[in-house]
């Protein structure tokens, strides 16, 4: 008996530290630290927040390089399906670029919270700091996720052109096409 609870407790103990590897991975992507609670000091939170403006950088540069990827290589020899697809990823990155103009608003004014609390200009709270700092962190993660579903989006339909191109150009079809 005790060496199911035994075991048990070992599972449990697995369980909470993949946990924490994948939040301590999430984290990582984004170059901020996980905060826990209201034990984060003010500072921490500023640094954090200023390691959001890194990555948001990074952000605006992959979602250009989307754009151009977009208008270079699907533009051409689109039929009216893959057409439709292309408007709404381009919508889409649309959007998102309006979302994180948002997120980046969040950010500066943040961070301005938190520069008048360390400077003693303003007395704001640990607490609602860190609340609105894990929020603003959860609509960073919330962008990635986002550009993450586009480029899964782009991906099908770079498959999708790759498998009719292939179609189109095999031998076979031209065999079958120069005896029709």
């Amino acid at each position: 008996m005790t060496s199911i609870i035994f075991i048990k407790q070992i599972n449990l103990n697995f369980i909470s530290a993949v946990n924490i590897i994948i939040n301590t991975m999430k984290a990582e992507i984004l170059k901020t630290p996980i905060i826990y609670g209201s034990g984060a000091t003010i500072q921490t939170l500023y640094l954090s927040s200023r390691n959001w403006l890194s990555y948001i950088d990074f952000f605006e540069d992959e979602v250009k390089f989307l754009k151009k990827l977009l208008l270079k290589f699907f533009t051409e020899d689109l039929n009216d399906e893959n057409t439709n697809n292309i408007q709404e990823i381009n919508c889409a990155i649309n959007t998102l670029d309006r979302k994180k103009n948002l997120v980046l608003n969040k950010i500066f004014c943040h961070q301005s919270h938190l520069k008048s609390t360390i400077e003693e200009l303003m007395n704001l709270k640990e607490d609602y700091l860190t609340i609105q700092h894990e929020l603003i962190q959860q609509d960073v993660m919330d962008l990635q996720t986002t550009l993450d579903g586009i480029k899964i989006d782009i991906f099908k339909i770079t498959e999708q052109q790759i498998k009719q191109s292939r179609w189109v150009e095999s031998p076979a079809v031209k065999n079958t096409q120069a005896k029709n």
